[in-house]
Order: C-alpha cells, then sequence, then structure tokens
C-alpha cells in the first residue's frame, strides 16, 4: 500500500482514496497487496548458466591423487560457489529495478 501511495501521491484525485485506504481491515489490507502489481520487480524468467571453472589436471601426480583434489576442490570451493550462485537467482526476482530500465533492457 505504501508503494501505490508513493507512486500516486502527486495524483489529486487519488486523495481521497488514500482515506479510504487508511481505514481498510486487515484482510482487505492483505488483498490489495496481492492483487497489486509492481511493476519494478522483473518477472521475466531469465533462465541462465553459469560455468565453474574446473580444478587444472596435475601431470605430476597420479589418477588417484588428482580424484582426490578434485573431491576436495568440489567440496571445498565448487559446492558452496553453486549454492551462493542458486540463492542469487532465487533472490533476484524479488529485486526492484528501475522499470525504463528493464524495458529498454527487454528491447
Amino acid at each position: 500500500m505504501k508503494q501505490y501511495q508513493d507512486y500516486y501521491e502527486s495524483d489529486e484525485e487519488e486523495q481521497e482514496f488514500f482515506e479510504y485506504m487508511q481505514n481498510l481491515t486487515n484482510r482487505d489490507k492483505i488483498r490489495f497487496m496481492e492483487i497489486f502489481q509492481d511493476y519494478t520487480v522483473d518477472h521475466a524468467d531469465n533462465k541462465d548458466y553459469i560455468m565453474i571453472e574446473k580444478r587444472e589436471y596435475n601431470p605430476e601426480l597420479s589418477i588417484v591423487s588428482n580424484m582426490i583434489l578434485d573431491l576436495v576442490d568440489f567440496k571445498d570451493r565448487v559446492k558452496p560457489l553453486s549454492q551462493d550462485i542458486a540463492m542469487y537467482e532465487k533472490a533476484r526476482k524479488y529485486q526492484k529495478q528501475n522499470v525504463m530500465e528493464m524495458m529498454a533492457e527487454r528491447q
């Protein structure tokens, strides 16, 4: 509701509605939040992929030693990095952006 009020605060015809909104019940306020569309949030489902570079093979070590180092590298570097990327992608759709920039980016 605050975002709605901030957006329309300069419109004279909306002032009467703002007074009405102040007296809404909690249930009505929740319903208003459910139906209000926030244009500053990008709802496009952008599917991206990020490649995480593999550890370089060491020819001076045996195959088993390289495999062990690969497993350690996966546990210590790749897994935490992939979790960070997953959290970033999940949270990205809730980040507010400039509407004009979003439209220009899509075109």
